[in-house]
């Protein structure tokens, strides 16, 4: 009996339109992901995600980052090997009903204003293939 394991990079954007207010997305993980392996975090105006964002993110229901985790802590520069960059999430988190949720705030702050920006969370996960 062989096994390959493969690795999922899913994604969904937020589009912050408007400054102090909360954007909500969610999406569900592939079919096939066995496990959930960490997260990542990216914008495409850094600064007002390091400066003004915060969020809170479910997977299957579970809380993985509170209320106001601020973005800035799960933000990855480029000084960060290639296969350094997702923030592990420690155990094991089954994928349950698939459903990923975030819950974005952004915040006023004097060292970035408002401009829209995107923000787009990145979820990875495992899958292992039973093949003879």
């Amino acid at each position: 009996m062989a096994y390959r394991s493969k690795i999922i990079k899913e994604s969904v954007e937020v589009v912050v339109s408007a400054p102090d207010q909360i954007f909500k997305q969610s999406f569900e993980v592939d079919k096939h992901a066995g496990k959930i392996l960490g997260i990542s975090l990216i914008s495409d105006y850094d600064e007002l995600l390091y400066y003004r964002g915060s969020q809170k993110i479910k997977i299957n229901e579970m809380e993985v980052f509170p209320e106001g985790y601020e973005s800035k802590l799960l933000m990855q520069g480029l000084n960060v090997s290639v296969n350094d960059r997702i923030i592990k999430l420690g155990e094991d988190i089954l994928p349950g009903n698939r459903k990923v949720e975030i819950d974005y705030k952004d915040t006023t702050h004097g060292s970035a204003p408002f401009t829209p920006y995107k923000v787009k969370l990145y979820v990875y996960s495992e899958v292992i293939d039973n093949q003879s």
